[in-house]
Formats: C-alpha cells, sequence, structure tokens
C-alpha cells in the first residue's frame, strides 16, 4: 500500500514539474459585424463613372479572425523552445481564408534571455515586429493602406530570423527568407530549366520604455530578375496618458510589398497598371487615441504620394496622393471582449485621381 502511494506520489510530482517546464496554449480571436462600404469612380477616363457598394456581415474588422497554438518548453539556464501555429478564418460562413493549412504563422525555434530568439518557418517581417506599433486603427484607416513593408499582412516564408533581447528597452533583428526552389524539365535531374532566386531580406530595430516606443524597419524584396522592390519606415507613439500620439512616415521603391490595395478592382477596369519598376511613394501616418466614456476613440489620417503622374501611359493624368480619414470607438465589456464602431472617408484611393470611398460599421470583437 504504501509502494503504490509513494509511486502516485511520484508521477504527480513528475506531472507537475512537466507542466511548469513545457506549456501549449490555445487561443484565438472571433471580430465579426455589420459594416457598410461605397467606392466611386467620378474621373475623367473614357470608362465614366462606376459605383460600387456592399453592406452586410463584415469579418476582421479590429483584429483578423484566427485561431492558433503557441507553446514553450523550458531547456534550462534561460533557453527555451518556442513555437506558433496559427491560422486565419471567415467567421461569416466559416471557411478558411487561404488554402494554406497555418497561413498567418507557422514557425519553431529557440529562444534565450541572454541570445534573443532564432525562429524558423512562416514569419512576420521586422517592419510588423517594431514599426507596426505606431498603428491605431483598422479597415480604410490602417497603416496597411498607405505602407508598404510595414503593416501585419507581410508574412515571410522560409524564413529565418533573429531577435535580440532588449537592453535597456532597445531590441533589433534581422529575418531572410528564400523559397530554395528549381524546376527540372528535361529529365536529367543534374540542371535547373528554372530556378527561383527571388529572396527577401527585413531589419529593424526598435525602442520601448515607458510611455515612448520607437521603430524602425527596412525591407528588400528581390524577385531574381533585376528589379528589387524596397521599403523603409519610422514610427512610434507616445502615451501623454490624457491622449497618445502614433506618427509613422516612410518610402516605398519600384512596388509595394504587403499593400493593402483599396482599388485593385477599379485598377483593373481603368485599365492602370500596378505600381512596379520605378515607382516611388512617401506615406504618412498620424493618429490621437484617447479614453472616452469608459473606451477608447481614436481619429487617424494617412496619405500616400506618388510619381505616377510621370508616367507617360494611362496614369499620366489618373494618378492623385491618396488620402484617408478615420475614426474608431472601442468599449470594452470585459478584458477579452469589445464592442466597436467606426466610420472612414478616403479621396483618390490607391492614387487613382476621383476615386472616393466611406465606410461605416459596429461590431464586436473576443478573445480566448
Amino acid at each position: 500500500m504504501n509502494k503504490t502511494l509513494l509511486a502516485a506520489a511520484l508521477i504527480v510530482g513528475f506531472a507537475g514539474a512537466a507542466q511548469a517546464e513545457t506549456s501549449v496554449t490555445l487561443y484565438g480571436i472571433l471580430d465579426t459585424g455589420y459594416g457598410y462600404q461605397n467606392y466611386k469612380y467620378d474621373g475623367n477616363l473614357a470608362t465614366g463613372d462606376i459605383t460600387r457598394n456592399s453592406s452586410g456581415v463584415r469579418d476582421g474588422v479590429i483584429n483578423g479572425n484566427r485561431f492558433g497554438l503557441r507553446g514553450s518548453e523550458d531547456l534550462g539556464d534561460g533557453l527555451r523552445a518556442i513555437f506558433r501555429l496559427e491560422q486565419g478564418f471567415n467567421i461569416g460562413d466559416g471557411t478558411g481564408s487561404s488554402d494554406r493549412q497555418f497561413h498567418r504563422q507557422a514557425w519553431v525555434g529557440l529562444s534565450s534571455d541572454n541570445w534573443g530568439s532564432l525562429t524558423v518557418g512562416r514569419q512576420y517581417n521586422m517592419g510588423n515586429t517594431f514599426t507596426n506599433e505606431a498603428n491605431a486603427t483598422v479597415v480604410m484607416g490602417d497603416i496597411d493602406k498607405a505602407f508598404g513593408g510595414v503593416g501585419s499582412s507581410n508574412r515571410m516564408d522560409n524564413s529565418f530570423k533573429y531577435v535580440t533581447p532588449s537592453f535597456s528597452g532597445f531590441q533589433a533583428g534581422i529575418a531572410y527568407g528564400n523559397p530554395d526552389t528549381e524546376i527540372y524539365r528535361d529529365g536529367s535531374g543534374t540542371q535547373p530549366d528554372e530556378s527561383d532566386r527571388s529572396n527577401w531580406l527585413s531589419t529593424g530595430i526598435g525602442y520601448s520604455n515607458g510611455p515612448l516606443t520607437v521603430g524602425l524597419n527596412y525591407d528588400r524584396q528581390s524577385g531574381g530578375g533585376g528589379n528589387d522592390v524596397t521599403s523603409w519606415a519610422i514610427g512610434g507613439a507616445y502615451d501623454f496618458e490624457v491622449v497618445k500620439l502614433h506618427l509613422a512616415y516612410g518610402q516605398d521603391r519600384d512596388g509595394k510589398m504587403g499593400w493593402g490595395d483599396l482599388g485593385e478592382d477599379f485598377r483593373s477596369d481603368l485599365s492602370l497598371s500596378a505600381p512596379g519598376e520605378d515607382f516611388k511613394s512617401d506615406n504618412y501616418y498620424v493618429a490621437l487615441s484617447a479614453p472616452v466614456g469608459g473606451g477608447t476613440l481614436v481619429g487617424a489620417w494617412t496619405r500616400t504620394s506618388s510619381n505616377l503622374d510621370d508616367r507617360t501611359d494611362a496614369w499620366a493624368d489618373a494618378a492623385g496622393s491618396q488620402n484617408v480619414y478615420y475614426m474608431q470607438y472601442k468599449y470594452p465589456l470585459s478584458k477579452r471582449t469589445s464592442l466597436y464602431g467606426y466610420a472612414s472617408y478616403g479621396t483618390n484611393l490607391s492614387y487613382i485621381q476621383d476615386l472616393d470611398g466611406t465606410e461605416a460599421g459596429i461590431g464586436i470583437n473576443h478573445k480566448f
């Protein structure tokens, strides 16, 4: 009997130790509501006026809908094995938002208190890690809609990512992604007929201490054909307690990576090419957030101007600078559940002169 009790105690002890050393967490965000959007082109191209509007259930307004697993195993001496698997979905119809199993994030690596973290897989670039801290808004007012290389949509496949530990609030990081793809057509298996030489380099540095957060990032995407898309941005936020100020500025060259294009369909209708080689843009973001009535009120302005009006094709008479004005109010019902409302107005969307848009909606956001 005593041996049985001793064995049971040892099993419970070992289980407790294992639980203390290893953890796996299921988490997620559910965000949905009702929204209205209206886009209207009233320009001077031959197509004439174009209007598109829609209303109904909206997915992922404050945060993209997702569920995931994150875990950590204590390896001793401040070293841990870490991983994350994260999938997005559409709450309106239950479908996945990508044909990938874990398209939002899928990585594994090691993290050390003294040496930082090294992870491998599909993961965010440094713009998201550092500079995106300036972002205070979503939907049309999101920083993604003006900047390339900064926002939450920028994820790097087949990438290695290293981030230093914090030194008195300072951190730095570098990431590199390469598909390493070769295609053999002659059947010999000795010489590839084609090879994918594209790669993505992302670097960043950040500082966070007390009310101040600042980040700087630089990204370069090489398509292997001699045209490198580059993006850099600096952004930050300062909490004055009564109000919080968010600022960012950046530039894109030869394209926009991860851009939240607001007028992609209209470009096709108007036979306008996407920003590409020789493209340049300057991007601005200003936002104020403040506690109001138990919730948080945000007002924001984004602007992106380009050199598209210097072109000799259809853009020469169709280009303008995009401006978006945005308001959002978020009211917490608990630590995990909030109600929100938003409205925005944009002009010259996607650099298309006289393409304007409005949107408004309400919703609920729940985190678990």
